[in-house]
């Protein structure tokens, strides 16, 4: 009697397997965007970061699947975010109190350790000279500075009364400044050498070797509202990176060699106020990096 009702019984058996057991080991998807250019370098240690936060995450939450956008700009990227239109887009900026208006959320954990407020510029070779003996702020606001369009930069610099040129194209804001387009480029610390390395053959991009700008620049990875699962995993596992060492090893492998490019040190530094960080919900600020301490 048992085994005629086993044997209907296994093709049942096996199609609710196939229906919900096999959903339960599948991998989570998160999707990251690409670089914008073959010469963009800052999206490689996002990817290792995301990485190991999934790591520090998979016994808790499972196997995962990394994925790459198409290339885009912050703005396309941000709104593609809001879309939903991409599994678990993970967009790294900088934080502004209206991203959180826009049916967007964040993963609570500063990814550079506040390291890229501290801004190093490309300048042309038209203003190279000039602004090498500037005396003071005021005198900076006689030159224009590009920056990407939708980049949170634009409004900081605006908000210091600078002048500000916004650029839809990355690749462009090289050309640009080195054509003297424009006077200034400025990157994070973080970014400024290994921009200048993949850009190498791009004749007269010069670094100004005289001050630096500094601001609170928290940079997080932004996701729609309606992948918080998602966000939380990617918090706590940075949490855990942060606690255990790794990412801190992370950052400094990727990093040190920037941050002794820079040479803040040797720099005039100008500290610029931030008047659009003032809804992030936790100490963002422990977590930072500090240039007068040993990295």
């Amino acid at each position: 009697m048992l085994q005629p009702l086993v044997q209907h019984l296994i093709p049942l058996l096996t199609l609710l397997f196939c229906l919900f057991g096999s959903t339960t080991l599948q991998a989570e998807i998160f999707t990251l965007t690409a670089a914008e250019s073959g010469s963009d370098p800052r999206t490689s240690y996002n990817l290792k970061l995301v990485t190991l936060a999934l790591e520090k995450t998979r016994a808790e939450y499972g196997d995962y699947e990394i994925r790459t956008s198409a290339p885009m700009n912050t703005a396309r990227a941000l709104a593609e975010a809001r879309a939903g239109s991409l599994t678990n887009l993970l967009v790294m900026t900088t934080f502004q109190n209206a991203l959180l208006d826009q049916g967007l959320d964040y993963a609570r954990f500063p990814v550079d350790f506040g390291v890229t407020g501290y801004r190093v510029c490309f300048v042309s070779p038209a203003a190279h000279d000039a602004i090498a003996r500037l005396e003071s702020f005021e005198d900076l606001r006689k030159y224009t500075i590009a920056q990407g369009l939708g980049w949170a930069d634009v409004n900081i610099l605006r908000h210091n009364r600078l002048t500000v040129q916004e650029v839809g194209s990355y690749e462009s804001l090289f050309g640009m400044v080195a054509a003297s387009r424009v006077d200034l480029f400025c990157r994070g610390i973080n970014e400024l050498e290994p921009e200048l390395k993949s850009h190498e053959g791009q004749l007269n991009l010069l670094v100004d070797s005289s001050f630096a700008l500094a601001y609170p620049l928290p940079r997080f990875f932004f996701s729609s509202a309606r992948n918080g699962p998602a966000l939380q995993r990617i918090t706590r596992g940075m949490q855990r990176a942060y606690k255990d060492g790794s990412l801190r090893k992370l950052w400094l492998s990727e990093f040190r060699s920037a941050l002794e490019f820079a040479h803040l040190d040797q720099r005039r530094i100008f500290h610029l106020q931030n008047p659009d960080i003032g809804r992030i919900d936790f100490d963002y600020q422990k977590y930072y990096f500090d240039p007068k301490k040993p990295f």
